[in-house]
């Protein structure tokens, strides 16, 4: 237990946090915009998926960022997609999202024996690239705690700072801007905005292709930086988990960015406890994060059925 606490408590492990909670905090800030307006976006795994395979092909043949930029783009397009079949067919957006990450667990699959000639496990064939990491040598020089925050604070991806910056772009959207009142008037009750003229399918759609976006970028730096390299399967539940994060964190970016923090630490937690205690199955270990989220569900349903009860009226 002492050597389970002091490995918490060390540089190591938040770096580990850190980086396992770039990727899921992109596809959570993705989830929570979709999510306010309306159209919850389950295919955040689908899409996280399939932008990573995108953006390590991209890199074989173009810089780093040409091929991060590749796989918001397969996100974004793929909000579209989903976008297209719920608002103009009319077709359900859970069984939409569904059928994307069927799609995303299939066909990366196929997409990665032809771009590997034959190998559909991992792109280790291809000579893909990663994306670099930020070093900030002037944290050194402060007195006393200059070796630990330059041990904290450096050495992670361009990604990671973009990913906690875009938490506070999320909120001033959301709350300082009239799109992003328009986007929440649409998720909250769509009839009152539409009378008002907001364009509510408009809104949904960008909301859906934002959403995609994000967990474009969550993808490319799963494949471009967590790992290099696509590997079949890989975001293994991070698009669910992200979902859970969204809810957990009361639908507020700030919220969903520690909910986020929370599932980045028992990910975290899940690969160091293997060498701390031997004797416990790395199958109970791994499904930590997972049992976080469906708790997470669960106490995000008792606070709704909560909310529910205390706005409706006693009679008598």
């Amino acid at each position: 237990m002492t050597d389970l606490i002091i490995t918490v408590f060390s540089a190591t492990f938040f770096v580990a946090v850190i980086r396992a909670t770039t990727p899921l905090l992109f596809a959570t800030m993705g989830g929570l915009i979709s999510d306010l307006g309306g159209a919850l976006n389950v295919a955040l795994e689908g899409m996280m998926l399939i932008a990573a395979l995108t953006a390590v092909v991209v890199s074989v043949h173009f810089p780093w960022y040409v091929a991060v930029l590749a796989g918001l783009g397969s996100g974004a397009l793929l909000g579209a997609l989903m976008g297209f079949f719920h608002l103009r067919m009319k077709a359900d957006v859970i069984l939409v999202g569904f059928a994307v990450n069927i799609l995303a667990t299939g066909g990366t699959v196929f997409a990665l024996s032809l771009a590997t000639g034959g190998d559909k496990g991992t792109s280790i064939n291809l000579q893909s690239k990663a994306v670099p990491a930020v070093n900030l040598p002037f944290l050194e020089a402060i007195p006393v705690v200059g070796p630990t925050l330059h041990g904290l604070f450096s050495g992670h991806s361009i990604l990671t700072w973009l990913a906690f910056l875009s938490v506070y772009g999320v909120w001033f959207f959301l709350y300082r801007t009239p799109w992003g009142l328009w986007l929440r008037g649409v998720g909250e009750y769509a009839a009152a905005p539409e009378a008002a003229g907001v364009p509510v399918n408009r809104v949904r759609l960008w909301s859906l292709i934002a959403s995609g976006a994000f967990a474009g970028v969550g993808g490319a730096q799963l494949a471009m930086f967590n790992f290099i390299g696509f590997t079949r399967d890989m975001t293994a539940g991070r698009g669910f988990i992200a979902l859970g994060a969204v809810l957990l964190g009361a639908r507020h970016p700030v919220g969903a960015m520690l909910a986020a923090l929370l599932f980045g630490a028992f990910e975290a937690l899940s690969i160091v406890m293997p060498g701390l205690f031997a004797w416990i199955p790395g199958e109970v270990i791994q499904v930590i994060p997972f049992v976080v989220t469906v708790l997470a569900l669960i106490l995000f349903s008792y606070r709704a059925q909560q909310a529910r009860a205390t706005r409706v009226p006693k009679r008598g």
